[in-house]
């Protein structure tokens, strides 16, 4: 989808102290072999911070950026992974009781790890519904510290998990950014990868079960193996998300070389190359060196890292900047940003203190 008439004014990220994977090893919760083969250095750990109170602060972060007052914004969007409080409540009223009040529509996205992407696009048809719309305030946030939860092997073989919020308030008035095109595709014959071998019912979290997506893809791999259907998904999948990154470079018109960085999930460095490999982008153009340090933050990585590299210096004015990932479904997703302003709190802070 073509754009080019909204952007992004504000920007709020909330990332805890990390716990470094040696420590991990030493505890026995994942082998130093399994260590070598993820390359990630450390994770991001909240503790008992639950992720909607990240997410609130986050937010006024976002707000008090972007010059925008919680009154002017007509939407909230609120992506999340994992659980976020008790079941049956929603935390995007958590938002609005504590920030925003309830003269908007909120709502919780279940997205995976796109879900700040699904936020995006859907603000889009928001902002211009109606020529009185302003602003719309997209967050993310998980903490996964929890039970049945394992951070330092959770049953993908291509994460270390680490705990983190983001938000970003986009508006019609331009802003640090300007989003030049999203675009979302999917492969919903693959949804069985993620599901295969356990019930429908009852769900697993109402019965204590681990989430293993490894065990589930195993089980997914011996029925495609059985039924020869396992090459062409994998080369339907190869195709989406490349096709997917290639039409939203298009719509917005910048070329694949003019692309100063790629923001990237926080996977292990092999998937990364793998992923990107195909359209001849090296390691060095994305944020991978970053995100080891800090772990897979569900959907935060790319606001995250969008954060670092604009606080950091790392790109400019007249960038263009291209996000992408999959996530779990499979849906892909991909953004072109272009950079306009260094924002005074790129300045101020310096980046996200990794030492």
């Amino acid at each position: 989808m073509r754009v080019g008439d909204v952007y992004l004014s504000g920007l709020g990220v909330v990332l805890p102290g990390r716990e470094s994977v040696l420590s991990a090893v030493e505890r026995g919760l994942l082998t130093a072999e399994q260590a070598e083969v993820l390359e990630f250095e450390s994770a991001a750990v909240a503790g008992e911070e639950s992720a909607p109170e990240m997410a609130l602060r986050a937010a006024q972060d976002a707000l008090k950026t972007s010059g925008v007052a919680p009154s002017e914004l007509d939407a909230l969007l609120y992506a999340n992974v994992w659980h976020q409080g008790p079941e049956g409540w929603g935390p995007q009223t958590y938002l609005q009781h504590h920030l925003l009040g309830d003269d908007l529509l909120a709502v919780e996205l279940k997205q995976g790890c796109n879900g700040v992407f699904t936020g995006m696009e859907l603000s889009v048809g928001v902002l211009r519904a109606e020529p009185s719309r302003r602003a719309t305030i997209v967050l993310a946030s998980d903490n996964f510290g929890t039970p049945i939860m394992e951070r330092w092997m959770p049953g993908t073989g291509l994460v270390i998990l680490g705990d983190a919020a983001s938000a970003t308030v986009l508006t019609k008035a331009p802003g640090f950014a300007q989003l030049l095109s999203i675009h979302t595709s999917a492969l919903s014959g693959m949804e069985e990868a993620y599901r295969a071998g356990e019930p429908l019912f009852p769900p697993g979290i109402t019965v204590g079960r681990r989430l293993d997506f490894v065990g589930r893809l195993e089980a997914y791999k011996a029925k495609a193996v059985a039924d020869g259907s396992g090459w062409v998904l994998a080369l339907q999948h190869n195709q989406r998300y490349v096709d997917c990154i290639r039409r939203a470079l298009a719509d917005a018109d910048v070329d694949a070389s003019e692309i100063k960085r790629v923001v990237v999930h926080n996977l292990a460095r092999a998937e990364v190359e793998l992923y990107l490999g195909v359209l001849g982008i090296p390691l060095a153009r994305t944020t991978w060196g970053f995100g080891r340090k800090i772990g897979h933050l569900g959907s935060s990585d790319h606001l995250v890292s969008l954060y670092q590299l604009i606080a950091t210096g790392q790109v400019a004015p007249g960038d263009a900047v291209l996000m992408c990932g999959y996530a779990s479904g499979v849906t892909y997703k991909a953004a072109v940003l272009r950079i306009l302003d260094v924002p005074s709190w790129a300045t101020e802070t310096g980046g996200l203190d990794l030492d």
